[in-house]
C-alpha cells in the first residue's frame, strides 16, 4: 500500500479523474485492511492523505476526495466496515458524473471538422470517443505533452477508441490553431480565479479567442474548487532535469506542469449538468467543510 501511495503521488501522466479513481480504490483497500489490522490501516490512512494532497495540490478532485474521506472517518471513527461502504458510495458518486456527461454529449456543439485537444484527460477522451460514435469529428490533433509526454497517452487512448489522430510537437500545435474548428481540453480545477490545466493551455485559449474558435473545457463538477480549499492549492515546481538533464546545474531551468486560464478566455464548461458559461457554473461553488484532521495532515510539517 505504501508503494501504491508513492506511485500515485508521482503520477503526472494521467488526468485528475484517473488519479482519483486510484485513490478511491486505495482507500477502499485500506478500510478493508482496517477490519483486520486497524493500527496498520490507521497509519496508511493518514500517510495517504498527507502525501497525496501535498503531491497533487492543483487537482481539485484529489483535495475534495481526501477531505471528504477525512470527514467520513471523523464521523464513523474506527468502524472500518462502514468506512468501506461510505467510501465506495463516495467513489460511485464521482463515477456517475462521468456517465451523466456521456448521456448529454448531444448538448455539445457538433464539430464536423478538426478538433484540437491538449495534454491527457480521461474525461475528455471518453467524450471525444463518444462523439466519434456520432460520426464526428473528422480528425483530432494533439501534441506530445512535454516533458512527461502525457499527450501521447491521450493520442493512444483516442486512437484505440477509433478516433483519427495526428500528433504534433507542443510548439507546432500552437501554429495549427487556424486549421481547427474547436479546442476541447480537460481541467484539473475550476475556481473564481480560473481554470487550471497543463502549461500551454492558456496560450491555446488566447489563440482560439483571437481566431474566434470555441474553447471548451470538459470536466465534472467534482473539479470545482471551494474557496475553503484554497489554502491547500498550490503549484509545485518540477524537476528541471526533465527539461535539461545535462545543463540543469548551469542554467536557470523552470519546469512547470500547470497554469491558470482566465475565465474570460473560456467559452463553455461541459459538466454532468450540461453546457454552461464559466460564470454560471461558478454559482454552484459552495464553501466546503474542511476536516481538522485533513488540515493538520496537509498543512503541518
Amino acid at each position: 500500500m505504501n508503494s501504491l501511495i508513492d506511485s500515485i503521488s508521482k503520477d503526472h501522466r494521467r488526468g485528475a479523474a484517473e488519479i482519483v479513481e486510484n485513490i478511491a480504490e486505495l482507500y477502499i483497500a485500506i478500510t478493508k485492511i482496517g477490519q483486520k489490522e486497524p493500527e496498520a490501516a490507521d497509519q496508511l490512512f493518514s500517510r495517504g492523505v498527507k502525501i497525496l494532497a501535498r503531491s497533487q495540490p492543483t487537482m481539485a478532485p484529489v483535495l475534495n476526495f481526501l477531505n471528504r474521506v477525512c470527514l467520513i472517518r471523523m464521523r464513523l471513527g474506527d468502524n472500518w466496515k462502514e468506512l468501506t461502504r461510505a467510501i465506495k458510495d463516495l467513489h460511485e458518486k464521482g463515477k456517475s458524473q462521468i456517465d451523466a456527461m456521456l448521456a448529454r454529449i448531444e448538448e455539445l456543439p457538433r464539430v464536423d471538422g478538426v478538433l484540437m485537444t491538449f495534454s491527457n484527460s480521461s474525461t475528455a477522451a471518453q467524450i471525444i470517443i463518444a462523439c466519434q460514435n456520432l460520426n464526428y469529428p473528422s480528425k483530432v490533433i494533439c501534441s506530445e505533452g512535454r516533458p512527461v509526454m502525457e499527450g501521447l497517452v491521450m493520442a493512444r487512448r483516442l486512437t484505440t477508441g477509433g478516433v483519427p489522430v495526428t500528433v504534433y510537437t507542443d510548439a507546432a500545435l500552437m501554429s495549427k490553431i487556424d486549421e481547427v474548428d474547436a479546442v476541447w481540453v480537460g481541467g484539473d480545477s475550476l475556481s473564481h480565479d480560473g481554470l487550471v490545466n497543463k502549461v500551454g493551455s492558456r496560450a491555446l485559449a488566447m489563440l482560439a479567442k483571437a481566431h474566434d474558435i470555441p474553447f471548451i473545457s470538459l470536466m465534472s463538477s467534482y473539479k470545482l474548487m471551494s474557496p475553503s480549499l484554497y489554502p491547500f492549492f498550490r503549484y509545485l515546481p518540477q524537476n528541471p532535469r526533465e527539461i535539461a538533464s545535462d545543463d540543469a546545474d548551469d542554467l536557470d531551468v523552470i519546469n512547470e506542469y500547470y497554469e491558470q486560464i482566465p475565465l474570460n478566455m473560456i467559452d463553455y464548461i461541459f459538466t454532468e449538468k450540461g453546457l454552461s458559461k464559466p460564470e454560471e457554473l461558478l454559482e454552484d461553488i459552495r464553501e466546503e467543510v474542511v476536516c481538522d484532521a485533513f488540515r493538520q495532515l496537509v498543512l503541518d510539517n
